[in-house]
């Protein structure tokens, strides 16, 4: 049969069933109407009472609790349904029907229910990324559908579609032999990405020795002298999980594989090891930074997702997201927001993005409470001569947002989930607790329930719960409106002292001005606006006067321009909602204001285009 011809009796085919799903109900309905007692649920209705039977129609698109429902003419009836994998449900074909997300899927409502109908779901295809067994020439492609939550998607994590002996699957690459764009497992690619599998060849097990425990085996030495490390994913016919300690130390390898067999990573196992580049994968449990003391030259990490995803919903992974859009204005000059959540609770981009049209408009803000020093780094690789960057460090979090720190922490990682290849970006020879850090994240998150990452912190609100309508926009403002507090009340108890004496130049502002440093290097235009906080949540020493000392104090030693004062930023208590530092929906509006006002000002007066 011609190819057109096919499709058109398939097209026919489903609106003849279509037809008779909707005659099937109608006759259910008149057979109801005259006295039949069906009821979905099994509960009977006196004779004559009449119910509609609504049909939804299949689809591959999701599955449902039930296709059928018979309820009482003039109520409402659900069905719950769960998105096949690469669909998103948008809607259905229904006038009065709604579509709602829950935390396990959606709901689909039709309303006051006046006749027996037919409804069928309409479903977003969602874009696919392909996979070869790049090396194996009995390899093929493989489609891998997505759920487009995001700019650019999750690859599949791959271990379970390809396997090669002897080798480890170390991630994807635009080009067969690896010289195109590299993509960590699990990492994001572009829509439609065409990816080739790469692979790393495990070195001779006869370089290794080993002890054997409980089906396990433990790496105790290494007689190898190659630059390039790969350790076996078995030896003796057991899985690796643990590399004792010593059992790499002073090893001349530069490039180190870890197979995601592993478990457990013991204090020194490579000490004043030569690696510069360490692949390893989130199945790791137990690792500090002991295991690599001495390891000076240690540059990048490679982090592969083998597990799922835990913090999809959470503003963790909004990072991800804002990131993504961050890249895609990579042609283009940018504004760019910075601190923790009081950027993300304290911008309307858009306001911004009308008045200073020459500009792109992306808020980096999510959480003041881990060190502010890794993420510039990682925003700093996506900015270039004639950006803005535009920072308002929380003076409650001024220890991690001034940089004084190198240390990382779990929840920086919290942050990297959702898109681990953001993490080789960091030169780890700048920072000090990475594995420890690490270890603890993974930790953590073994114990938690697993997610998806076609999951998005837009369809959820700050408590984690779903919600009807997106809870962040394409800038990266968290969007849901927040009424203004019934008082000026602080909420917290927990005042910020703005004295000149809780900033010492020497800790604070040297820290901070050789954080941002390069910025204004690189030719980017770095400013500062101070973090809204309820002026009643202060300490008692936060004077007036004390506050317009350290105003003075910080232009006088910060090098980067003020914009605004700091007295305008301690703001009535009335513009926050249910935090000392999160603005209210109207908060954000007269927040934002007074930040382009300033901000337009500063442009003009260094002959820039607003």
């Amino acid at each position: 049969m011609p190819f057109k011809k096919l499709f058109f009796s398939l097209r026919s085919l489903r609106s003849l069933a279509a037809a008779a799903c909707l005659a099937l109900a109608l006759a259910a309905c008149a057979q109801n109407i005259f006295g039949a007692q069906n009821i979905s649920g099994g509960q009977k209705t006196p004779a004559g009472a009449p119910l509609c039977r609504v049909v939804l129609e299949q689809s591959d698109a999701f599955t449902a609790d039930t296709l059928t429902a018979a309820v009482p003419v003039g109520q409402s009836v659900s069905f719950t349904l769960k998105p096949a994998s690469g669909y998103t449900l948008t809607g259905a074909d229904h006038a009065d029907a709604v579509l709602a997300r829950t935390a396990a899927g959606y709901t689909l409502t039709l309303p006051a229910v006046r006749y027996s109908t037919a409804l069928a779901v309409t479903a977003q295809r969602s874009a696919v990324s392909l996979f070869y067994n790049a090396g194996d020439a009995d390899g093929a492609w493989v489609e891998i559908p997505v759920t487009p939550s995001h700019a650019r998607v999750n690859t599949s994590q791959g271990t379970s579609l390809f396997t090669k002996p002897n080798h480890t699957l170390t991630g994807w690459n635009t080009a067969e032999d690896g010289s195109g764009t590299a993509v960590g497992l699990g990492s994001r690619a572009q829509p439609g990405a065409r990816l080739y599998a790469q692979w790393a060849a495990w070195n001779d097990a006869a370089e290794f020795t080993f002890t054997l425990q409980n089906g396990a085996a433990t790496v105790t030495g290494w007689r190898g002298q190659s630059e390039t490390l790969v350790v076996p994913q078995t030896l003796g016919g057991v899985p690796v999980t643990a590399l004792a300690a010593g059992a790499f130390a002073g090893a001349p390898c530069t490039r180190v594989v870890l197979p995601p067999t592993l478990r457990r990573i013991e204090p020194n196992a490579f000490a004043g090891c030569a690696v510069q580049t360490l692949t390893l994968f989130d199945t790791l449990r137990e690792v500090t930074d002991y295991a690599f003391c001495g390891c000076t030259a240690l540059q990048t990490l490679h982090l592969n997702a083998a597990t799922a995803p835990v913090y999809s919903a959470s503003y963790y992974a909004s990072f991800a997201d804002k990131f993504d859009r961050l890249r895609a204005l990579a042609g283009q000059q940018k504004l760019v927001l910075f601190s923790g959540s009081s950027a993300r609770f304290g911008y309307d981009c858009a306001a911004l993005d009308a008045g200073l049209p020459s500009y792109g408009v992306v808020n980096m803000g999510v959480f003041a409470y881990t060190n502010a020093l890794p993420q510039l780094e990682v925003l700093r690789t996506q900015m270039r001569r004639g950006d803005i960057l535009l920072l308002s460090p929380e003076f409650d979090a001024a220890k991690r947002q001034f940089c004084t720190t190198n240390a990382l922490d779990e929840d920086f990682f919290c942050m990297m989930e959702a898109d681990y290849d953001t993490l080789a970006l960091l030169d780890l020879r700048g920072y000090t607790g990475v594995f420890s850090a690490l270890g603890s994240y993974l930790k953590i998150r073994a114990g938690m329930r697993a997610a998806d990452y076609a999951l998005s912190p837009a369809d959820f609100d700050e408590a984690g719960d779903p919600v009807a309508t997106p809870s962040y926009n394409a800038y990266g403002d968290y969007i849901l409106y927040r009424p203004n507090a019934s008082d000026d009340a602080p909420i917290y108890g927990l005042p910020v002292d703005y004295t000149v004496q809780a900033f010492p130049q020497n800790y604070y502002l040297d820290a901070a001005n050789a954080a941002w440093r390069p910025f204004a290097q690189d030719g980017v235009r770095v400013y500062l606006t101070y973090s809204p906080r309820n002026r009643l949540a202060v300490s008692a020493n936060s004077t007036p006067a004390a506050v317009a000392a350290l105003d003075e104090y910080l232009c006088q030693n910060l090098e980067i321009p003020i914009l605004g004062t700091l007295a305008d930023s301690l703001l009535p208590g009335r513009y926050f909602y249910g935090t000392d530092n999160h603005l209210s929906t109207q908060g954000v509006a007269k927040r934002t204001q007074a930040v382009l006002r300033d901000l337009t000002a500063q442009l003009q007066k260094e002959g820039a285009s607003p």
